[in-house]
């Protein structure tokens, strides 16, 4: 029996570990993607990161966790520009 039945479950996984990586440099956080594959979840969030005193800069972080146990098998992270 899958631990993580719905996208609500996995996006709550998925935002308690990016808290725990990022700890205070997380800022604002929007899930724009939740899909289940066989046994794992993919999560796709727009996050924005502090990176420096002032400086606040968007990434896409893309999560993959396991169904079964919540534990994250993998992640990446790309930092974007936003358009002007």
């Amino acid at each position: 029996m899958s631990l993580l039945a719905t996208t609500d479950d996995a996006e709550q996984v998925a935002k308690s570990w990016l808290q725990r990586k990022y700890g205070k440099r997380l800022g604002k956080v929007k899930f724009i993607e939740v899909m289940k594959e066989s046994d794992y979840w993919t999560v796709k969030a727009n996050v924005k990161l502090a990176s420096g005193v002032l400086l606040v800069k968007p990434h896409l972080v893309q999560v993959k966790i396991d169904s079964n146990s919540t534990q994250v098998l993998g992640y990446s992270e790309v930092e974007f520009e936003t358009p002007s």
